[in-house]
């Protein structure tokens, strides 16, 4: 740790620094951000990107009374650090660590938990909104009534979005919306070219364009511009704005745009000139309305491997750093289900001309490189504009082409509305390819996929599947291309089983609605349906279970929409069912088998009943995956448990084979 960092322990203790020590503490950071992420993983090249600009917003502002507001949040990591948190980077995203994202619950520096785009200026203006709110209803009250938590000063409120977010649909009605707000609220516009990967998109085009003409002696002659123009804090600054406004209107593009939206615009500016941002803010502090400073910086600084390479470096494992080289954990013998999948969908489009791969700001996240550079007269990335994606689908398919949407699961929510209208509704062969199902790991609550198949589930027409291994991948993208009608393929983000659980059963093709018998035991009264990926779970635990005496089925359940009836069927001779899934128990695959054998009154004959396993009702904070199913009790051992104590209700004891 520096010598500087040692002593920051809070957002105070920066106000006290001069401006070349604030520039030596950034320094500081970002080598402590650097240390701290190759031990644990993490958001790198982003959080190298903003130290600068953080350290200016909290030397002006007071973020306990005033309020900060993150779009994403992955770039949280500096924030984290001077609002005492440093301590505890050495668990970041692990248990009993911090989250690499803001979390209310760890300090109330942050005001949001956050994980996606768009939100950051919407509930800025929420804020803005209700706290005038507040303030005049306690205009209203008697001093010895009103509330102390509404008569302080009116709060700061800042909004820090990326150039990737800000062509977020959310962000744009946000910016149409911008007017009902009759007081200060600035909207950082953080431009670093960059999201998960390059921004794409006319907008994106549009401020890379504006970004390439400037240099750096023009970024520090419109700095000056606008503190030449601003008087000092504490004096009127309306008629400044005004005098700003005339003279940089015409000269920079990016100002044409949101003067057109009516939003007072400044910039753009050096991101990493410090003692420029630290002047900026403490002026643009004092406006009575909203407005928006534009910053340049740069994704990866400090680090050159990240800078060169910052879509590398946004989401990453533990990584050594060997002199110039970074050396990462080597790639596990088995692939990854993403990567089966890209590889796969590449291999059906060379064969197919009309295969077409869309996502959202992830082509590298869903396996989709080796597509783009094949068929990139097929590839289309909208940036972070999922709705989009989905309607961009549906005209591919009514035009006759074969759209497959890769989106994580965590995303495709946003989209959800779409699904139902242009594509549920009209019934088109939309292929959807959720990846990031279940529970993700590291990151955490914000990017979990544990409510598709719910949401997905109750619209008609939606056909919804999930391999279980690498072969289930290849057999679910080719049944899905095949057919005339939306089809669903959900994995996680984790690698296909090993042989050991690979079975020959899996390789038969896909049929609509059928299950597979994986493993079938002699006097079994006991059948695990399992659907996806955790088939190696419950295989785990039909093994354990064996060595018990206790003999069980093994079912492959394959689709969640519509159900096999011959899963149903065994209650009728007496078995019982315990469903495993990697999703939550509100809505999925075992609700689904509830939902059906109810339906056909199943069971009412025999002994055999339900028991359902998923992931409970509430949210499941970061962890590694393992633990998350652990925790979630989607394990070998938490299935034999289940098993064990469905033995009890039952009237004879079961044998093994």
């Amino acid at each position: 740790m520096g010598k500087l960092l040692e002593h920051i322990d809070n957002p105070g203790d920066l106000k006290r620094l001069s401006v070349p020590q604030l520039g030596a503490l950034a320094d500081e950071i970002r080598q402590f951000i650097l240390d701290s992420v190759s031990r644990t993983g993490g958001h790198l090249a982003s959080n190298l990107g903003i130290v600068e600009l953080t350290l200016a917003l909290h030397c002006v502002f007071d973020f306990k009374e005033d309020k900060l507001l993150w779009d994403v949040g992955h770039q949280c990591y500096a924030h984290k650090i001077v609002t005492g948190r440093k301590d505890k980077f050495a668990r970041l995203r692990q248990t009993g660590g911090i989250s690499g994202f803001p979390n209310p619950a760890e300090s109330i520096y942050d005001r949001f938990t956050v994980g996606h785009a768009g939100t950051s200026i919407a509930t800025a203006i929420g804020m803005a909104l209700g706290e005038q709110l507040c303030k005049d209803e306690a205009r209203g009250m008697r001093d010895d009534k009103r509330p102390s938590s509404i008569v302080h000063r009116q709060s700061k409120i800042v909004a820090v979005v990326g150039d990737a977010s800000i062509v977020n649909g959310v962000s744009f009605e946000s910016l149409n919306n911008l007017g009902l707000v009759k007081r200060q609220l600035l909207i950082v516009l953080n431009d670093n070219s960059m999201a998960i990967d390059p921004t794409q998109g006319a907008l994106a085009k549009y401020f890379s364009k504006v970004r390439l003409s400037q240099t750096y002696e023009d970024l520090r002659k419109t700095t000056s511009n606008i503190l030449e123009h601003l008087p000092g804090i504490g004096k009127s600054v309306e008629g400044a704005v005004e005098r700003i406004k005339k003279s940089i209107r015409m000269v920079l593009p990016a100002s044409q745009m949101f003067e057109s939206l009516n939003i007072p615009y400044f910039g753009p500016v050096d991101g990493h000139d410090i003692g420029s941002l630290v002047q900026l803010f403490g002026a643009l502090s004092q406006l009575k309305h909203p407005a928006i400073l534009h910053v340049y910086t740069k994704k990866g600084k400090g680090f050159r491997p990240a800078d060169l390479v910052p879509s590398r470096f946004h989401s990453t494992g533990p990584f050594k750093i060997n002199g110039k080289k970074v050396e990462q954990t080597a790639n596990a013998s088995r692939p990854s289900f993403t990567e089966v999948f890209g590889k796969h969908l590449t291999a059906l489009a060379a064969k197919d001309s009309r295969v077409v791969a869309i996502t959202s700001a992830m082509c590298d996240g869903t396996g989709l490189v080796d597509f783009r550079k094949r068929f990139g007269d097929r590839f289309y990335d909208v940036g972070i504009a999922e709705s989009a994606a989905v309607d961009i689908a549906a005209g591919l398919a009514r035009a006759g082409a074969k759209p497959v949407v890769c989106i994580y699961s965590t995303f495709l929510q946003r989209s959800f509305d779409q699904i139902f209208q242009e594509v549920a509704l009209q019934n088109l062969p939309v292929v959807f390819c959720v990846d990031r199902a279940g529970v993700v790991g590291l990151d955490g609550p914000t990017h979990h996929g544990l409510m598709d198949i719910g949401f997905l589930r109750m619209l008609p027409n939606m056909v919804l599947t999930a391999p279980a291994d690498e072969v289930e991948v290849k057999l679910a993208l080719e049944y899905a291309l095949g057919e005339d009608r939306p089809v669903v393929i959900r994995y996680p983000k984790d690698l296909v089983p090993s042989k050991e659980f690979v079975r020959v059963a899996c390789a038969k093709p896909f049929k609509l609605g059928k299950s597979v018998v994986v493993r079938k035991a002699k006097d079994s009264a006991i059948a695990i349906v399992s659907y996806g990926s955790v088939l190696a779970e419950a295989l785990k635990a039909a093994k354990l279970l064996a060595k018990d005496g206790i003999a069980v089925d093994v079912i492959n359940g394959r689709f969640a929409a519509p159900i096999d009836e011959k899963i149903i069927s065994l209650l009728d001779v007496g078995k019982s069912i315990i469903t495993v899934e990697d999703h939550r128990l509100a809505c999925g695959f075992g609700s689904a088998v509830l939902e059906s054998a109810a339906a056909k009154m199943a069971g009412s004959k025999g002994l055999g009943s339900i028991r359902v396993l998923g992931a409970p009702r509430r949210f499941i904070g970061h962890n590694s995956r393992k633990s998350q199913l652990m925790e979630a009790g989607l394990n070998a051992d938490e299935i034999v448990k289940t098993v064990k104590s469905a033995c009890g209700g039952l009237a004879t004891p079961l044998r093994g084979n």
